[in-house]
């Protein structure tokens, strides 16, 4: 995995140019980002005492309006995103005095670092090594997006940092054509990989690198495989062989919709590995879209489902058969 660090004196000069600031202060803020006066700003440590409040105060100082600055929450969203942290340590508390995992989904590109902030705080507190002995909060990570494998070394990384276990559901991503339409009309690339290819191959990928560094950590990695696709099931299998991660082991599980490619959580659990079904919750106006937009976006499921459905006729049929 890379260290991402870079120069102090790299950072003091790109900062003076972007940033209203004199330059003893600015020193001396870049100086907490290298308390052991290294030469160097480590991104990790960087990343780790940012916060999204403390952006306004950020940006003002900003010479011209870019990215950062229209990033910039407004104090109406500061409230929501408070809001959003009070529920998320509730669901978190809860979970934590149960004994259970708590997994957080990924939601489209532009609400995605606000959610990765509020998992980042709840992984250090209910994660933390030193008072449990497995990971109770999960990050979803979307590997048809180009920068996720890279997001999921360096949150790697950090749990390596600070001492917490490290849980991660992946899944391929739900929003391909809404994402692909917002790149499109602000003129910019689009997050999504251009081929289906490039996703297995970070879907996959991401299982084997996860694996891999399970096996010389000191710190639980727990991933929730979440796939319809039976080669990148059989894939991660490969990988669990090749890494001597034992099929009960807490390190991997599997899970598939409820009523989708239950071939494939039927054949996993009869071969004795952890295999969960998905069901979401909800009112059927909420519910019914939030599967349509799966099905409809994921050309994977909608193909498994006509092959499935042969399965069932032919399992009907010879119940029939045996039954006479």
């Amino acid at each position: 995995m890379t260290q991402k660090r870079v120069r102090f004196t790299q950072t003091f000069h790109l900062s003076r140019h972007f940033f209203q600031v004199d330059e003893s202060t600015l020193k001396n803020i870049l100086s907490e980002f290298d308390p052991n006066n290294t030469g160097t700003i480590d991104y990790i440590t960087w990343s780790m005492m940012l916060d999204p409040k403390d952006l306004p105060k950020i940006t003002s100082k900003c010479k011209a309006v870019g990215p950062l600055a229209m990033a910039t929450p407004t104090e109406e969203e500061l409230e929501l995103i408070d809001a959003m942290y009070q529920r998320g340590y509730n669901l978190a508390r809860e979970a934590d005095r149960v004994g259970t995992r708590l997994l957080i989904d990924a939601e489209q590109v532009r609400y995605q670092p606000a959610i990765d902030g509020l998992v980042l705080d709840l992984q250090r507190q209910y994660n933390d090594a030193e008072t449990t002995d497995k990971a109770i909060i999960y990050n979803t990570y979307q590997c048809y997006l180009k920068d996720a494998p890279q997001r999921l070394q360096t949150d790697v990384q950090r749990s390596g940092r600070f001492g917490f276990h490290f849980g991660a559901k992946l899944v391929r991503g739900a929003y391909m054509e809404s994402e692909r339409a917002l790149a499109a009309s602000n003129g910019v690339p689009s997050p999504i990989f251009d081929s289906i290819e490039e996703t297995h191959a970070s879907y996959d990928g991401s299982v084997d690198f996860l694996l891999r560094h399970s096996a010389t950590s000191n710190l639980e990695v727990e991933i929730m495989c979440a796939s319809h696709n039976q080669g990148s099931i059989e894939k991660a299998i490969e990988s669990m062989n090749k890494y001597n991660v034992h099929r009960k082991s807490p390190t991997i599980c599997f899970a598939q919709l409820y009523g989708m490619s239950d071939h494939l959580s039927f054949n996993l659990g009869k071969h004795g590995y952890r295999v969960f079904k998905y069901l979401p919750y909800g009112e059927v106006g909420e519910v019914m879209p939030y599967l349509l937009r799966r099905a409809n976006e994921n050309s994977a499921i909608a193909a498994g489902t006509v092959s499935e459905l042969a399965m069932v006729k032919e399992e009907l049929g010879r119940r029939l058969q045996s039954a006479r």
